[in-house]
């Protein structure tokens, strides 16, 4: 582990239960602190997350560097405006077969167009299972009734669904090219197999000269993974479901207690 740590150059972290504690908007100063001391020593960070850049809490960009962000699951890799670097937008035929999935079984959609989250079925069940600042109610479009928005921004760069686990599970197997990542209660991240988290580091690692050997990932979720287990050192949150820690090398404490903090601490990173 000693000969791994002295690779590590790039500190890469999720944002929600990761970093974020649930129905929290803010970092802890603990955290705050204990990244910036990482960066002090030298250490580059990069937020690779679940959420569309409008969705980033504002308090990220006054607490953190913020100038790369990996969003919508690493379909979408931005800076620190929102101006977008590198897309990596869904087929429409897997748009389709979403969408027809969710309105038959009545499950919330919201679709990650590159301008905002737009919903395409069920927009009451999805908000209320989704969106949980109220700030954030004005930010998501409603177009159950046309689902024509791709048509003038493009085909979606991600997609979030809300609705009864049992019948989300049996019908994600229908759709081998997508991921169907558990992220909460009844509600899963749907991404591309070959599209994930780990696709917007390995831009910045290409851009950096680095390799995987020199990143420390932490996260918590499915949706996680493909960059936990590419990581030199990949950390799951003590919070994070079991399968998710069978592809860490460690495990921090909870989200809750800083778990990323002291792992800095734990590691000699700071």
């Amino acid at each position: 582990m000693e000969k791994n740590v002295a690779n590590i150059r790039l500190i890469v972290c999720d944002i929600d239960n990761t970093l974020l504690p649930a129905g929290h908007d803010a970092l802890s100063r603990y955290t705050v602190n204990a990244l910036h001391k990482a960066m002090d020593n030298g250490y580059q960070l990069m937020i690779c997350t679940g959420r569309h850049y409008t969705f980033i809490p504002p308090s990220f960009f006054d607490d953190l560097p913020m100038d790369i962000i990996g969003t919508i699951n690493g379909a979408c890799l931005v800076d620190r405006s929102g101006k977008v670097i590198e897309k990596h937008p869904m087929s429409l035929e897997d748009m389709n077969a979403i969408t027809n999935l969710c309105v038959a079984h009545d499950i919330g959609l919201g679709f990650k167009f590159e301008d905002a989250i737009v919903t395409y079925a069920n927009y009451e069940k999805f908000m209320k299972g989704y969106v949980r600042n109220p700030r954030e109610w004005k930010l998501v479009i409603n177009d159950d009734a046309k689902r024509t928005h791709h048509l003038k921004a493009g085909t979606p760069l991600g997609t979030f669904i809300i609705g009864d686990e049992s019948v989300i599970e049996p019908f994600s197997h229908s759709l081998p090219d997508l991921i169907f990542a558990w992220s909460q209660r009844d509600g899963y991240d749907v991404f591309s197999r070959n599209v994930t988290k780990a696709t917007a580091i390995q831009r910045v690692l290409d851009d950096e000269g680095l390799s995987w050997d020199n990143v420390l990932a932490f996260g918590d979720a499915g949706n996680d993974i493909p960059f936990i287990e590419k990581a030199g050192i990949g950390v799951a949150l003590g919070n994070a479901k079991d399968g998710v820690r069978e592809h860490a090398d460690l495990t921090a404490d909870l989200c809750e207690n800083d778990g990323v903090a002291k792992m800095l601490e734990q590691l000699g990173i700071i």
